[in-house]
């Protein structure tokens, strides 16, 4: 089944690489215009780096040179005015907003009680604030599309406990409230609000995390692998394809869902 996303514009957060990068292909090559939003800065946590200026720029000319069309936005999913600012601007260059994508992430780890207030803060604020920050910010114009799709990458860690992760944990258990709230508010407007619980993801978060805790990548996709029915890691385009069949029209019935896409982790 193919999603056919002619005509529409989209906003993905965390668009420079990594899963981002792969939704923001996807929607271009389904016919979407797309806003590829990040922060291309490093924050004081999580200590690996962050995306850079360069790698938003690849992806809006890897867009552009497929034939498609996109437009780089620098903002920190925290901040309130820079969001507005970039909602605006995509707005104001292509007359509308159909299609968010919350992905922006980022992740440290210990236990609890050796957690920084810089850790908790940064954790909870790009996770779950920096959600309902560009969906506040951008609902007046998804409610306009008449089908407008938010999709939330929430984690399998918003339906269960992640030891050495509890910053990260609360932050997903509060997308996942959050999405199950904003799809009874946005009842009736057309537009569809769900998340995606990707399980081990192949990505620069969690090479950034082996980095930080001094592992191998491999050891740290042991670890996220553990519970995992399906003992590899997942790799980018498998969230892709998910979050494609719920922009599309044969998911125009499925709301506040929280669709795992986890080898099977939640199963157990």
């Amino acid at each position: 089944m193919v999603t056919d996303l002619a005509g529409q514009v989209a906003l993905v957060t965390g668009g420079a690489r990594g899963q981002g990068r792969e939704h923001c292909l996807a929607l271009a090559a389904a016919g979407a215009v797309v806003g590829v939003l990040d922060v291309c800065r490093d924050l004081a946590v999580p200590a690996y780096p962050l995306a850079t200026e360069e790698q938003l720029a690849e992806v809006v000319t890897a867009v552009t040179d497929a034939g498609g069309r996109a437009l780089p936005l620098v903002a920190d999913v925290r901040d309130p005015a820079a969001v507005r600012a970039a909602v605006a601007a995509l707005v104001g260059a292509h007359g509308r907003l159909d299609i968010v994508v919350n992905n922006a992430g980022v992740v440290t780890s210990a236990p609890f009680w050796e957690l920084t207030d810089a850790e908790w803060d940064v954790v909870v604020g790009v996770n779950l604030t920096g959600t309902w920050q560009v969906a506040r910010a951008a609902a007046p114009h998804v409610r306009r599309s008449g089908r407008g799709r938010i999709v939330n990458i929430a984690s399998t860690g918003g339906m269960r406990a992640v030891p050495e992760f509890a910053h990260y944990v609360a932050a997903k258990h509060g997308v996942v409230g959050l999405t199950r709230a904003m799809a009874i508010e946005l009842a009736g407007s057309g537009v569809t609000v769900n998340a995606i619980l990707p399980g081990a993801v192949d990505s620069p978060m969690l090479t950034g995390l082996a980095d930080e805790l001094g592992l191998a990548p491999d050891q740290v996709h042991k670890r996220w692998l553990h519970d995992q029915l399906v003992a590899e890691v997942i790799a980018p385009d498998e969230i892709t394809g998910a979050l494609l069949w719920l922009l599309g029209d044969s998911a125009r019935h499925v709301t506040g869902h929280c669709l795992a896409v986890d080898g099977g982790a939640l199963a157990r």
